[in-house]
């Protein structure tokens, strides 16, 4: 009996080409589509998953409650890790300070310019990163040791083993020698934590004169509990801890009338669950949206709903001509349960074979998906069981329900009415089918508005001025082997008479994300008559306030003219004179900053940080220690392309070794936004194949339905009807269905998106033109779809339109 079900269906199939043809395009697409969102959903869940200790890991963070904002970091003084294992030797398990860094490494004659990561010996015990030699408990025992991934290890040594040799290290203080003791994994893509080439902590150029001070943070910080200790009751207990140590910040902030939160503390030391560390984006920094992969897998469970809709519209629409077929099953004893299963196992064939044309494009395709949407996605994630079986279900449940819905309708015909001709086609024309148009347009219509809205988010974040010169500023790394201030002092001298240079300066943290893939921000604390200010903190070099093209609206720049500007002068944003009391009066004034200096200017607001924040009080001040990390040019307009020739020249002549990776400021801040680039791609590729699947179902659904009213147009142009009139009339249905999809589209959009808007402090509105125009559209495209068949059937001779039947 299955057996003739299946040879039945295939036959069916064979006769009726078209219905097949566009039912196996819409589910191939659908399907398609699903796959790629649920691997890529399925990615960002897989974060972190490979952490054997994940559950007993914690990132520390600090929370600091004043009174216009609360304010949270994770960047940690030296001396608390050490702090923390000595005073909670029963409850701390492990711990490990993580600071990010470059260095200059020298093997023969062989140079290399890498990224570091300075740790504590504790990091193997943590983390499941595998040695792939060395063992974990001696990779880090000894302060000279260094720790390669296997791509810098290849890289250096080929196919020779590394352990026990000697390579030269600078990290910007000299070289220093140091011995290979381990080759690690390189880092899984699904990591939060960046494996790269390791080295203790102690070697960080900063450590020996920072170990004990409190008020210098730039590392993360992790902890292992012990076994049974509960991460709440231990944050619990660390109140003591932090009022020891940061007794003075306490003072302040309670003098300034900072408020204690929920346990009383005005500044408290908090733990973040590790498994919480990818997408919280309250304390992480560059944190996943954790809504982002839930929004995948409803786009990808959409775009099936509309392509199934399409599959039951039309299904119900042709049972209609299979009803005498289903009227001599039943007269000849065929039950309904029989009907029921001749039906599904169509559908289970059309669903089996386009989810067959999907993996298979798939399987080709992923690599493009991969690099228009920056993705990680793998085919092999589909062969995981928790994959599998997801898919397996999904499967399953969107067969059984968009199969089994047409079957059961058709059952339900009587078998005398049937072979009588007297069926009814309220099947055809009822709200049912009109219904789930309307659902499909709604979804379609919701997808495009959203996409407009996400679009014009994007716009805002790229084209709004960030009161500095992003266009003519090209911003050079300076690199791990070479010293900032030499490769600044070159630059001025060498092109001191080239035409197209405007001006040199440099500074110790970059705008924007550059091809270093780095960021940094330092933030300072001092007392200030009997008040605690705190600021972000820039050391520049002359001509920075020129080169950035900020606009001074008090006072002066730095000038060589004065001896005591590098060494005593700073300059202030708008942001910082409002915190240190108001605008009047402050150049001149000495804060007690960095041992001190005097206010010589005040620059407009200026956007140092991405669009993300509002804008920071900053403070740009002459600090040789920090160092020069970025050289700034800016450039005239003329020609770009070989002014970036020049400077990358001029770079590989001073440092033959390193690499140039000079970029405008345009490019740095851009890539501040690479995740609502790539959520803006998803939704306008989703858009675009939702609104197509709801078009090829109109499609198909206007032939069924305006050839069962053949006949009708044929009295209608007998009686003087026109062809426009005709048009009109067989559209309007179809349009007043559209128009009903956007009264439901639009109030979810105006909520859904302004949901989304909200953690954006410069943001867009969704207006009623976003709304408008993705209504207009719809409409447009559905007028179009449906007036081909309308246009066809109206110019038909009437003569064979009432023959027709």
């Amino acid at each position: 009996m299955i057996k003739n079900y299946f040879k039945i269906a295939f036959r069916n199939i064979k006769n009726d080409k078209l219905f097949f043809g566009i039912n196996l395009l819409g589910l191939s697409v659908a399907f398609l589509v699903a796959i790629v969102l649920f691997l890529s959903a399925n990615f960002e869940f897989s974060f972190d998953n490979f952490q054997a200790n994940k559950n007993e890991l914690y990132k520390v963070y600090y929370k600091v409650n004043r009174p216009e904002k609360t304010e949270f970091g994770t960047a940690m003084p030296f001396p608390k890790q050490p702090a923390l294992k000595a005073e909670f030797q029963e409850e701390i398990k492990h711990a490990t300070r993580l600071l990010d860094g470059g260095m200059y490494l020298q093997s023969g004659d062989k140079s290399f310019e890498l990224d570091v990561n300075f740790v504590d010996e504790d990091y193997f015990e943590m983390f499941s990163f595998d040695l792939i030699k060395g063992t974990k408990k001696s990779a880090l025992s000894q302060l000279n040791n260094i720790v390669l991934t296997q791509k810098t290890a290849k890289s250096i040594f080929g196919e020779a083993d590394p352990m026990g040799e000697t390579v030269m290290v600078n990290f910007g203080a000299g070289s220093t020698p140091f011995t290979v003791n381990g080759v690690t994994q390189n880092s899984p893509e699904n990591s939060s934590l960046e494996n790269e080439n390791l080295v203790r902590i102690e070697a960080f150029p900063e450590y020996q004169e920072n170990k004990d001070t409190w008020n210098s943070k730039n590392h993360d910080l992790y902890i292992q509990l012990a076994d049974g200790v509960n991460y709440l009751d231990f944050e619990k207990n660390l109140k003591p801890f932090t009022e020891k140590y940061y007794q003075e910040s306490i003072k302040f902030a309670n003098e300034q009338g900072y408020y204690g939160d929920e346990r009383g503390e005005v500044i408290s030391t908090r733990l973040l669950p590790f498994t919480e560390v990818h997408f919280d984006q309250t304390v992480g920094n560059r944190a996943t949206d954790p809504y982002y992969p839930y929004i995948l897998l409803a786009i990808g469970l959409l775009v099936l709903l509309i392509s199934s809709i399409n599959f039951i519209n039309l299904s119900i629409a042709k049972a209609f001509k299979r009803s005498k077929e289903v009227g001599m099953r039943k007269a000849l004893g065929a039950t309904r349960q029989q009907v029921i299963w001749q039906f599904w196992s169509e559908a289970f064939i059309t669903y089996c074979l386009a989810f067959i044309l999907a993996v298979a494009a798939a399987i080709v395709l992923i690599p493009e998906v991969n690099s228009l949407l920056d993705g990680h996605l793998n085919f092999n994630q589909l062969f995981q069981v928790n994959v599998l079986l997801s898919i397996l279900f999904t499967f399953v449940i969107i067969t059984a329900l968009a199969g089994g819905y047409p079957a059961l309708m058709v059952s339900k015909f009587q078998t005398v009415a049937v072979l009588k001709g007297k069926v009814k086609t309220s099947l055809i024309k009822g709200g049912i089918r009109n219904s789930l148009i309307v659902v499909q347009f709604t979804i379609s219509i919701g997808l495009i508005a959203a996409t407009f809205v996400i679009w014009n988010q994007i716009n805002l974040l790229q084209n709004k001025p960030l009161g500095f010169d992003k266009e003519h500023v090209i911003s050079i790394p300076v690199g791990n082997s070479i010293e900032g201030y030499d490769l600044l002092n070159y630059y001025r001298n060498e092109l001191a008479d080239e035409s197209q240079i405007q001006s040199i300066s440099g500074s110790d943290g970059n705008l924007g994300i550059g091809k270093d893939n780095s960021s940094m921000s330092s933030v300072f604390g001092f007392n200030q008559e009997d008040r605690n200010i705190q600021t972000n903190g820039l050391n520049v070099d002359f001509d920075y306030v020129e080169t950035m093209g900020l606009d001074l609206i008090a006072g002066r720049s730095f000038d060589r003219k004065f001896s005591t500007d590098s060494t005593e002068a700073c300059i202030i944003n708008e942001a910082m004179a409002k915190e240190l009391g108001g605008m009047e009066d402050l150049v001149g004034t000495r804060i007690n900053l960095d041992e001190g200096k005097t206010i010589i200017g005040i620059v407009k607001d200026y956007h140092f940080e991405s669009l993300h924040k509002t804008v920071e009080p900053l403070t740009l001040m002459f600090n040789k220690p920090f160092g020069i990390y970025y050289v700034l040019v800016k450039i005239n307009a003329q020609n770009p392309v070989k002014t970036m020739k020049l400077l990358e020249d001029k770079y590989l002549a001073y440092a033959p070794q390193a690499e140039f990776q000079g970029s405008f400021l345009d490019e740095n801040t851009n890539n501040q936004y690479k995740k609502e680039q790539k959520f803006a791609k998803i939704f306008v590729t989703a858009a675009g194949i939702a609104i197509l699947l709801s078009c090829i179902g109109l499609f198909a659904v206007a032939l069924m339905v305006i050839k069962n009213r053949t006949k009708e147009i044929g009295v209608r142009k007998v009686l003087g009807a026109e062809v426009h009139t005709l048009v009109g009339l067989m559209s309007k249905d179809f349009l007043l269905l559209v128009l009903a999809s956007i009264l439901i589209a639009s109030p979810l959009v105006y909520f859904g998106m302004n949901s989304w808007l909200e953690k954006f402090p410069y943001r867009v509105d969704v207006d009623w033109k976003v709304l408008t125009a993705s209504g207009i559209l719809a409409i447009f495209i559905a007028f179009f779809t449906v007036a081909y068949h309308a246009i066809k059937a109206a110019q038909m001779n009437p003569v064979k339109s009432l023959k027709s039947e």
